[in-house]
């Protein structure tokens, strides 16, 4: 097979494990936010103004480095155990669940600091489940990553909901009984 072949194959693939979602493909996901989200938390953290320029000045470097080696930490995981990864912009684009919006740097601070929480939140569900299946597929050393990921996260959404002024779950996702993923 020439690498068009390959790559249309590694397409293939991956359409069917997103079908039916395999710990991969939710990871694959979970790559995709982590990417956009660091984009996102520099955005704010180069346009923000008022107390929330303040809070990001001190967390956004560190928010940052600490998403962009969980990308290259989850990158290696899954090519080491012969996964397809996402590498371009178009399947960055097509496996995130974040929304961009060049505009929200004109919103307040405080507001473009809670949007920055709801996608720490909208990044629990997929780690969620991706922990979930690679616990079914008895794939530890992903779901223990996830698992450090998802502790991470849950505490950067604790601080800054409390710097916010916010109850923890205040304008979160609230899972349905009846949601499916």
């Amino acid at each position: 097979m020439n690498a068009e072949e390959k790559y249309q194959a590694e397409l293939k693939q991956s359409d069917i494990d997103h079908h039916q979602p395999t710990a991969a493909a939710m990871t694959g996901h979970i790559i995709s936010n982590l990417l956009i989200h660091s984009l996102k938390i520099n955005q704010a953290n180069l346009f923000a103004k008022g107390s929330a320029s303040l809070f990001l000045a001190e967390k956004a470097a560190g928010w940052i480095a600490y998403e962009r080696q969980e990308f290259d930490q989850l990158n290696h995981l899954l090519v080491n155990n012969g996964e397809s990864i996402p590498t371009i912009t178009a399947q960055f684009k097509e496996y995130t669940m974040l929304e961009e919006d060049g505009s929200s740097k004109y919103l307040t601070g405080d507001k473009q600091l809670f949007a920055l929480v709801k996608d720490f939140d909208t990044q629990t569900l997929f780690i969620t489940k991706a922990i979930a299946l690679a616990n079914n597929e008895s794939w530890p050393e992903l779901s223990a990553n996830l698992t450090n990921l998802m502790a991470w996260i849950k505490e950067q959404i604790r601080v800054t909901q409390d710097f916010l002024g916010h109850e923890l779950k205040e304008g979160l996702y609230v899972e349905d009984d009846d949601d499916d993923f």
